[in-house]
């Protein structure tokens, strides 16, 4: 088996097709390749592409204990559709507890930095924990979702933990418009987000994440102005819980 380093990012960067790519990174790596969703479009479609490339994926999503009911159901869905099992990793109970406990319940109301700290406890580290398992994780990180995500890479390295491992991250799904995504989902009967079909006077949801820190955007607002909305009036915000942020695994301690 190769190596994390950037040769194989350079291999892999060459392949175009992604369900080539994902079916390449799962024979290759096995249990230690996975897709990491939080149930919007690109994660659906790259879960079904995987099983159209002839492999069983291996899928986690980071259950923050605040999801969206309709979030819960889908992962049923696609458990039942394509007999696979999501691994749900959730945060350390007793961190949580002590953090509402000193800061209540709603803490991410009062500043950014509450904020931060509430999705460092409840994203950001159980999503360590699973990179602890992996060699490659696959993303549904594309171009168009924001500014901050606009010069992301189909293939990157991070360094993962106090050991700096290397960890190979992809986007498989890159360069997908949204259009191209709900067209294959149709397509190809991939299972979909209730939410992200839902809309009302022209508002709609975008992006999915915690109840409350997620609401649906109006037009013209851009993508991620739904996530974490009182805080949209702060200049440079990227809207990010840190999972993306390559600072988090770099600078990690």
């Amino acid at each position: 088996m190769a190596g994390i380093d950037e040769n194989l990012a350079a291999e892999f960067e060459k392949i175009a097709d992604p369900k080539e790519l994902i079916g390449t990174i799962v024979r290759r790596f096995g249990d230690r390749a996975a897709i990491g969703t939080s149930g919007q479009l690109t994660g659906t479609v790259m879960i079904d592409l995987a099983v159209k490339a002839g492999v069983k994926p291996r899928v986690f999503t980071i259950d923050t204990l605040r999801l969206f009911p309709e979030t819960y159901e889908l992962f049923d869905e696609i458990e039942k559709k394509y007999g696979i099992k999501v691994e749900r990793i959730q945060p350390d109970p007793a961190k949580i507890q002590k953090m509402v406990a000193d800061n209540g319940e709603y803490l991410f109301f009062d500043s950014k930095e509450k904020q931060a700290f509430c999705c460092h406890l409840r994203k950001v580290e159980p999503n360590e924990k699973a990179l602890d398992t992996v060699d490659v994780w696959m993303t549904g990180l594309r171009v168009d979702q924001s500014n901050s995500r606009a010069g992301t890479k189909k293939c990157e390295i991070i360094l993962h933990g106090p050991a700096k491992r290397p960890v190979l991250k992809v986007a498989p799904l890159l360069d997908w418009s949204e259009k191209q995504l709900r067209e294959y989902m149709a397509a190809n009967g991939v299972p979909m987000h209730k939410l992200l079909n839902w809309n009302q006077d022209g508002w709609y949801y975008e992006s999915l994440g915690c109840v409350i820190c997620t609401t649906p955007i109006g037009p013209n607002e851009p993508r991620r102005a739904g996530r974490w909305r009182w805080f949209n009036s702060l200049e440079g915000d990227d809207k990010e819980c840190g999972i993306h942020n390559n600072k988090t695994h770099k600078d990690e301690v």
